[in-house]
């Protein structure tokens, strides 16, 4: 039986007020460019998630995960910073 329920994009304009409250430049735009690519990819139906999705909730871990500058200079820089890898057994 096939799932023919559309997904939702919830609360919406509580993530909005999230972004705008964002003051740090670099921050900001990485989180806009995060939700701008949720956006896009519900406006034009592309790879929707099977069910609704909490944008403020997405918002507010791309901000903790943005807001980490440091690492992610290390990151870019080709540092490995994950907790464990795929090597570790387990």
């Amino acid at each position: 039986m096939e799932n023919t329920k559309e997904a939702l994009l919830l609360r919406q304009d509580e993530a909005m007020k999230l972004l705008k409250s964002v003051e740090d430049p670099i921050t900001n735009q990485l989180m806009n460019m995060a939700n701008f690519e949720v956006l896009r990819r519900f406006l034009h139906r592309d790879g929707l998630p099977v069910s609704d999705f909490d944008l403020r909730f997405f918002i507010e871990a791309m901000k903790d995960f943005c807001s980490q500058h440091d690492n992610l200079r290390k990151i870019l820089a080709g540092e490995d910073l994950r907790a464990w890898t795929d090597d570790d057994p387990g």
